[in-house]
Order: C-alpha cells, then structure tokens, then sequence
C-alpha cells in the first residue's frame, strides 16, 4: 500500500517537502505518516524490563533513565526541536492508588526527559470520565506542569479519517490529529484488568487518540485492539507495571486488587511489550485474542523465550 493512497494529493506532497527539507537540514524529519504502523515498522523483541525497591517519584526517575540506557539511550529517540506526544491512560477520574490510570510520577519523569532534549512535549488522552476532572484527581495535570510539558483535552473537532491497513473489523478509523501530527509518540499504557479484553495494554490504549463509539469497537474488541495499533504506530512504549489492578478493570476494584510489581517495561514494539506484560498476570500472551492475531500477522513477537529481555533493578 503506497503512501499516496492514504493521504490526499495536497497533503502527500507537503509531507514529502517536509521530509526533505529534514535532510537537507541535516536535522531530524517528521515522521511522513504517523500511521504507517506495525505493518511496515516492526522493530526487534528487544525490551528493558526495569524494577525498582520503591515508589518514590526518584525511584521512578532512576527507572526511566535505567531503562532508556538499555534500549539505546534516550539521543536515540528523542531529538532537539521534537513535537512529542505522550500518551497515558487518563480515563478515569480517580487517584493512582486505585491503578486505573498510569502513574503521574512515570509521566512526569518520561516528560522530563524528553524536555531536556530540546522536545516540546503534549500530554493527551480521550477520557472517559470529565477530562478536568479526570487530569486533576489522576495526578496527570500536575505531573505536566512539573515537568513544563503542554496538556491536550479532547477537541471532537480534532479527527482525521485513515484507512487501516488490513483491517480486521473496520476498513477506516477516526484518529486525533496530534497523534498525526507528532514527530514522536509515546505510548504509555498502565498494566490493568479489562472486563471485555481481559488486559488493557498498549495496544488497547491506543483507543484513547481514536474517535467514535467505543461501544462499536468492543463489538469485536480483539480485532479492534489489532486495527488500533496497525493505524497508530507507536515509537517508543513505556508500560507501567508500578502499580496493577488484577481484577473489576478498567475503573473498578478496591485496593486489595492492586498489586505492585514496581515495574516499567521499555520497547519499540507495543506487541512484544504487551505480551511480556500478560505474564505479569500470569496470563499466556497466545491465550489473548489481539496478541495472537497481531502475532500471526507479523506484528510481533509472543515468544518470551526469543526476547531479549534487558533486565535491571534500581
């Protein structure tokens, strides 16, 4: 599938003279379609898995540093004058005891970084709950203003159709525009129990920069988790295993479900991270549907024995 196809005229040829402005500026280009995806970009298996004895917001700064040093240094990823979008879960309004967004501190620390690059760094998720609300009571506005990064609420107007390539449950989907319009994402999941998909990860986080009903998409959540992340690439995945909820997900539960595995896994590759997660629930990754249609479209790897798994404790 060409690139044209997915774009219209006028926009394919402004995002071609972008891409070679870059170049010829010796600098870093803007990526020529933020969602080209896993169908073209597959990366390796390797992944950082990166435990801490604490949770203090240093404790969790010293695991992000650990795990970009093991995948390749942050220099890799991250260049001066970047548009970095970071996406969490923020869906609900409710305090990071309970795990049902991801951690502000990790927020906080992964914006830090970025911003010492040089990047401008947007914080954004479509929330289920008031997203005021929901970004106040998470931690996750406070954490951006820390870090000096920018917040994004949900603009409805702020869509841009794209066709999934090999779609499994729709032909098109409707994706945010600051998704589109980054030069770099990341994607920062929490680790949780889902009553529809068993797990939420990053793929399924992914559902957060996606318009329209969620209801249609959980009609057939498992291929629609394969679509979401076969339309939005993510460059870089930072799941947080800090905290877990193991049961009553997304927004339920009490704090006997929460368990803390202090743990943050680092990887290019959302398939390879999100089933290195499942056995943190002890969960085979080829007994979930989207993991297992991913694998067999050659998204990623489901193997634990074939990663290269980049350990440390901090």
């Amino acid at each position: 599938m060409s690139i044209e196809k997915l774009l219209p005229r006028r926009d394919f040829m402004a995002k071609m003279l972008g891409l070679a402005t870059g170049f010829l500026a010796g600098g870093f280009s803007r990526p020529i379609f933020r969602t080209l995806g896993a169908q073209n970009r597959i990366e390796g298996s390797t992944i950082a898995v990166i435990t801490s004895r604490s949770l203090s917001a240093d404790a969790i700064m010293s695991m992000v540093e650990s795990g970009f040093r093991r995948i390749g240094g942050i220099e890799r990823f991250i260049k001066k004058g970047m548009k970095v979008m970071i996406k969490p879960n923020i869906g609900w309004n409710s305090t990071p005891e309970m795990a049902h967004n991801t951690n502000p501190d990790l927020v906080e620390a992964v914006a830090r970084m970025c911003i010492r690059r040089g990047a401008a760094v947007t914080i954004f998720d479509r929330s289920v709950n008031s997203s005021r609300m929901t970004y106040r009571r998470s931690g996750i506005l406070q954490a951006a203003h820390n870090a000096g990064a920018s917040i994004e609420y949900l603009d409805s107007g702020k869509y841009r159709d794209v066709r999934v390539p090999g779609g499994l449950y729709v032909d098109s989907l409707p994706v945010y525009t600051g998704i589109l319009d980054a030069d770099f994402v990341i994607n920062m999941p929490i680790a949780k129990h889902h009553s529809s998909s068993r797990l939420t990860l990053s793929m399924k986080n992914l559902m957060g920069v996606i318009g329209g009903n969620r209801g249609y998409y959980h009609g057939d959540i498992h291929s629609s988790i394969v679509d979401f992340a076969r339309t939005v690439k993510s460059d870089l995945v930072i799941l947080d295993a800090t905290r877990i909820l193991t049961a009553h997900g997304p927004n339920g539960g009490t704090a006997a479900d929460v368990k803390e595995p202090r743990t943050i896994v680092m990887g290019t590759n959302p398939v390879t991270v999100d089933a290195f997660a499942a056995t943190l629930f002890n969960i085979q990754p080829s007994s979930r549907g989207s993991l297992k249609s991913a694998a067999r479209g050659g998204m990623g790897e489901l193997n634990i024995d074939k990663m290269k798994i980049m350990r440390a404790v901090v």
